[in-house]
Formats: C-alpha cells, structure tokens, sequence
C-alpha cells in the first residue's frame, strides 16, 4: 500500500456537495477514463475474448455511465409514463413498472459489467 495514501486525511477535503448525488460524482469520474482506456487498450481480459467482443462491453459500461453522468437514465417514454401514472394516482401499475424497468435494464447491464470486469481495466 503507498503510505502516501491516507483515505481519512483526504475526506476531511472533499466538497461536501460532491456528496449529494455521490453516485453522479463518481460516474462524472469514471465516464471519461473509460472512454480513454477504450481508446488506448492493449489486450482484452480474457485470451478468448475478441477485441469486438471487448469493445462492446467496454461500449455498454460507457452508455450505462454517460446516461449515469448526465443525468438521463430515467429519460425513457417508458420510465416517463410510468412517473405519469404514479402522478395520476392510477391504480394498474404492474405493466407500465414492468417497462419501465426494462427500459433502464440497459444501464444495470453496464453497471454489472463494470462490475465483473472492475480488476481487468488495466493494460
């Protein structure tokens, strides 16, 4: 462990509104190393990975960290009618839940691969 690090001493420095949305905070961090990582990598994670294969899980991680950063991963007709009816205090909700969290089960796909592939974003 570098003893240059000390986790304790930089919270005492962090702009506490970074903290409000912590999880767009870290997105706005992630988002632009990953597009450089995806630009620059050498080898994929696996040997029988292709590097197709890799760029589009590395694609999936950005889109689910760029909707994430900007602030547009409830931007769906789908979640937008779903909040509507919630709105109108309409009683049937099971379908208009339902697609509405299909529509954002792109960005948990992302996020999951983030994830699983965390340890293997080095070259």
């Amino acid at each position: 462990m570098n003893n240059n690090y000390d986790p304790k001493a930089i919270a005492q420095t962090i702009d506490l509104n970074e903290l409000y949305d912590l999880d767009i905070t870290i997105a706005k961090f992630i988002l632009p190393r990953l597009m450089a990582y995806k630009q620059h990598y050498e080898r994929t994670p696996r040997m029988t990975m292709t590097r197709e294969e890799w760029e589009e899980i590395l694609d999936k991680m950005i889109y689910a960290f760029e909707r994430i950063a900007c602030q547009t991963e409830e931007d769906t007709p789908e979640y937008k009618a779903y909040i509507k009816a919630i709105w109108n205090n309409e009683e049937d909700l099971g379908d208009l839940k339902r697609a509405a969290k299909a529509s954002l089960k792109p960005i948990s796909e992302g996020l999951s691969l983030y994830h699983k592939y965390y340890r293997s974003l080095w070259w």
